[in-house]
């Protein structure tokens, strides 16, 4: 496996999705508004990360691959701050499609506190796209998908519910698998709807929406993961099971069932779906058995839950963890 992590650095991979700019406020609370029943809190800092699609692309460049971001963004400073901390992360942005109008998907976050206490989120707002896609940006959207493919190892999907997209995401990864292509898919909502790519990494909410079922066992998520890749035609179904661990399915094999990786208690799930699907598509891409392709994104995944927010893993963090 430590030759597999070696050959993970260099992949060449697009992740095309919702690119999300994910924004923290911190501040402190000292008193009660007096126009209403609320805390005041007196803002000390702002931090701004890589969210959504973007936070999985964040996780290919992380663990060495090329990464290409590939989605779109709105003309305000928020997708002109989301382009910023891509092509900081070692991603390159220059396909990301900025519409004339509309909103950049953005998630701010308040977390306050009193003095000497730790900050506790007390707020989230969101800014969602308000404007469906118009032809000319579909057109835009492909051309950058399509155009790439040539200078692609595998196209992977980070589909985060804008349904106005869904129609175009679909399309894309039929068009990539046709060309060829290792084709990944992390859908929240439509997962139904990608049949035929080589493999999808949803976790048990997905998969019970998907189904319309209740997953209450590790029997149910071995049924359920096979169910995956029989139903929709894939190769490959990594179905994520939170402190439980993993179901891994492959086409005419059987299912592995995966413990979580090491003891640890989880302090922040957010991003580890977008880990999961970074560490499994390189660990393929270079080479590794389905279930060793697992195996990484597990522990993967079991570091990036340890740190508060989305966060990435490191290719020396796996070779430690596997030493």
């Amino acid at each position: 496996m430590r030759a597999v992590v070696e050959r993970m650095s260099g992949q060449r991979v697009a992740v095309l999705g919702d690119p999300v700019l994910d924004v923290y406020l911190y501040g402190s609370t000292h008193r009660i508004s007096r126009e209403a029943p609320v805390l005041i809190v007196k803002e000390d800092a702002r931090a701004s990360f890589l969210g959504g699609a973007a936070n999985t692309a964040h996780n290919f460049a992380a663990l060495g691959a090329k990464t290409t971001l590939i989605g779109l963004v709105g003309p305000d400073e928020a997708g002109h701050e989301l382009a910023a901390l891509a092509e900081s992360a070692h991603v390159d942005a220059s396909r990301l499609v900025h519409r004339t109008t509309g909103h950049t998907i953005t998630k701010t976050r308040v977390l306050a506190g009193g003095l000497h206490t730790r900050k506790q989120q007390m707020l989230r707002i969101d800014r969602e796209n308000d404007r469906p896609i118009d032809d000319e940006e579909k057109a835009r959207l492909v051309a950058a998908v399509v155009d790439a493919f040539d200078d692609l190892d595998a196209l992977v999907v980070s589909d985060y519910g804008d349904e106005s997209l869904t129609d175009v995401y679909v399309d894309l990864a039929a068009r990539a698998r046709a060309a060829g292509k290792l084709v990944v898919v992390d859908s929240r909502y439509a997962l139904g709807r990608f049949s035929g790519v080589s493999a999808v990494t949803p976790n048990e909410p997905e998969v019970e929406e998907t189904f319309s079922l209740t997953l209450k066992s590790a029997e149910d998520a071995r049924v359920a993961a096979e169910r995956l890749v029989s139903e929709l035609s894939l190769d490959y179904a990594l179905l994520t099971r939170g402190s439980e661990g993993m179901a891994v399915a492959a086409k005419g094999r059987e299912t592995v069932m995966l413990p979580a990786h090491g003891g640890h208690e989880a302090v922040d799930v957010t991003g580890a779906g977008d880990t999961v699907t970074a560490a499994f598509t390189l660990g393929l891409l270079a080479g590794a058995d389905v279930v060793d392709a697992a195996r990484l994104a597990n522990i993967a995944a079991s570091e990036v839950v340890r740190v508060m927010g989305a966060a990435t893993c490191s290719p020396e963090v796996l070779l430690r963890e596997i030493g």
